[in-house]
């Protein structure tokens, strides 16, 4: 399932026994239209994914003290992660290819140019998605266990457990062998077809079952404290960790919008179904896949009220003054970190 053709590389390769340096440009073939069209989409959405999600760690880090619970801990780690796999993608993409026919070249095939880096951070996006909806269902549906499973220092640990689980479970990937162009090829087709079956169970249906369970249970959880508190007025503490959780959900909508057909299509594919990858159908699964790098900067920038304010206070001197007096409890008190101890009633 790869989002850089292995016929792209190709031209590239040589077979003389010595180091080889070619930018990634510089092929022996003309480049169709198709490929100019695909490049430009490809620079433009590494570009955003990368200037969106920076400024969102921007915003985080530089008014941490505001974004102080798990929740947004891990909004920041997803946005560290989908920075770092823009960077990654432009630089497999646009980046210099140096292949020496040595031991260091194995290495290179194996671990970046059959995109492990890249496929690792995306089963940690997944992963992180996953912690996500889990953190927002006890907040929400079980604030007590939420108190007890979720304390201060669960970032710490979780975190770093997040990256060791996506790398770790993308090794397979790395172990299985290459061909000439640098993509494994599985060798046997039994094995494709139970690993394409494993994979597509591991790797998206138990991870959106998940997120589905939680995210409908959140959604049923608010619905009938809605009812029961219609006659009642509304905290802007209860307005804003609706809207924290309405934000996770959206973040989940788009992960399945992206996903799924590159998912199914690659099952499909595993399971013996002729797939082209030279296709525009194929090409329009990718961007759509590389479109989620950039989705969530946008819907914290349009949803996620909390960050709208902080961003303001970071970027907008102009605004400083006037938008001061409206966020200072947000300063002091992060919404989303209010849910264990204030959605029992």
């Amino acid at each position: 399932m790869s989002t850089i053709d292995a016929s792209y590389y190709t031209p590239l390769l040589t077979t003389s026994s010595t180091d080889t340096l070619f930018p990634t440009g510089e092929t022996h073939y003309e480049v169709s239209t198709k490929e100019t069209v695909l490049r430009i989409i490809y620079a433009v959405i590494g570009s955003l994914g990368i200037l969106g999600n920076l400024t969102v760690c921007t915003v985080f880090i530089i008014r941490r003290k505001a974004f102080n619970s798990i929740t947004n801990k891990l909004i920041l780690n997803q946005s560290c992660i989908d920075l770092l796999n823009s960077i990654v993608f432009l630089t497999l993409r646009f980046g210099p290819r140096y292949l020496p026919h040595n031991s260091l070249g194995e290495f290179l095939c194996r671990f970046w140019y059959n995109e492990y880096v890249m496929w690792a951070l995306f089963i940690t996006s997944t992963v992180n998605l996953v912690c996500l909806s889990l953190e927002r269902y006890f907040a929400t549906c079980h604030p007590v266990k939420h108190r007890t499973l979720f304390s201060n220092k669960v970032p710490k640990i979780g975190i770093p457990c997040i990256w060791l689980a996506g790398f770790t479970y993308e090794l397979y990937w790395a172990a299985v062998p290459v061909d000439y162009s640098c993509y494994p090829a599985w060798g046997s087709k039994g094995v494709q077809m139970f690993m394409g079956i494993l994979l597509f169970i591991c790797g998206y249906l138990l991870p959106i079952s998940t997120m589905a369970f939680s995210y409908v249970s959140i959604i049923m959880m608010l619905r009938r404290r809605t009812q029961d508190r219609q006659k009642a007025a509304v905290s802007a503490f209860q307005k804003a960790k609706k809207n924290v959780t309405i934000t996770s959900c959206l973040v989940f909508i788009c992960y399945v919008v992206c996903w799924t057909p590159t998912e199914i299509t690659y099952l499909m594919y595993n399971l013996g179904y002729p797939y082209d990858f030279t296709s525009t159908a194929h090409d329009v699964f990718v961007v759509v896949v590389l479109c989620n790098m950039i989705t969530n900067p946008i819907i914290y920038a349009f949803k996620y009220q909390h960050f709208q304010k902080q961003f303001q206070k970071v970027f907008c001197v102009c605004c400083q003054n006037k938008v001061g007096d409206l966020g200072t409890v947000s300063v002091v008190v992060d919404p989303a970190g209010a849910d264990a101890s204030s959605d029992m009633g």
